[in-house]
């Protein structure tokens, strides 16, 4: 199940009454997030609990008040709404918080801040980003491991020896971030790890296509692995617009060439 992740909490009591069922009396309304490497997404939740003379036990869980993921500011104002309509209802507020940050989110922020600089500066390519954040820091690729599965919400298990179905869970965006963060790190233990994802069935078609089209045209790894595709799967991988220009500006010889034999095909 998503990793959601509480921000912005509120605890409410419906005051005792002789006609009210003393079930249900307690709500916990909750702005959480999801986070990923290249954005995050917000819901609001709603819980319910039966109330005792020293706790309450939570029900089910709760339930997500819309069906698809918000912005924060949408979700905010759902938020709001459904405290409003709660306290018209006769329930009262007994607390409210913001509550604490997970083990990993200070990751989350180095690479958002990493993503996204100061006006007027030009974007840095993500993978770069991500990548230089961790190896600063110098952690150990068991500690990467575990700290980029969090993120992308994945057992570690499943980030190291991906499938079919890893891939299918992760958006192609962050796909985009992870594959040359893996396949050009430091860490042979973690290029392997890259090396995998770029072979798992459907992984780098997944990607956006200008993202592809950027890896084969500039210098670097992913751009290696992927050249002996070209011939093969260029079309697909790329689209007939992208291989036009592959053929006039890629820095791979082999690139350009298969380029060339894929636009002589297509006449």
């Amino acid at each position: 199940m998503p990793r959601w992740i509480e921000r912005r909490g509120f605890t409410l009591r419906l005051p005792p009454a002789p006609e009210v069922e003393p079930r249900h009396q307690v709500v916990r309304l909750s702005l959480v997030e999801r986070r990923g490497l290249t954005g995050s997404w917000f819901n609001v939740r709603e819980a319910r609990a039966e109330p005792s003379e020293t706790s309450s036990r939570t029900l089910a869980g709760g339930r997500a008040l819309s069906w698809r993921a918000l912005r924060q500011g949408e979700a905010e104002r759902l938020l709001d709404q459904r405290l409003r309509t709660l306290q018209a209802l006769g329930y009262e507020l007994i607390d409210a918080a913001l509550t604490g940050r997970g083990r990993w989110d200070w990751l989350y922020e180095l690479v958002r801040r990493g993503l996204r600089p100061a006006a007027g500066d030009d974007a840095p390519a993500p993978g770069p980003a991500l990548r230089d954040a961790l190896e600063h820091i110098g952690l150990s690729p068991d500690a990467i491991v575990e700290g980029v599965a969090t993120v992308l919400e994945l057992p570690p298990g499943r980030l190291r020896e991906p499938d079919g179905a890893t891939v299918a869970r992760v958006d192609p965006d962050q796909i985009g971030v992870l594959l040359p963060f893996l396949v050009e790190h430091g860490h042979a233990e973690i290029r392997e790890i890259g090396e995998r994802w770029v072979a798992c069935p459907g992984a780098a078609f997944q990607v956006p296509r200008a993202i592809v089209e950027r890896w084969l045209t500039e210098p670097g790894r992913m751009g290696d692995l992927l050249a002996t595709r070209v011939r093969s799967e260029g079309l697909a991988l790329v689209g007939p617009d992208a291989l036009l220009r592959l053929s006039k500006a890629s820095s791979r010889d082999a690139v350009r060439r298969a380029a060339e034999q894929w636009m002589t095909r297509l006449g």
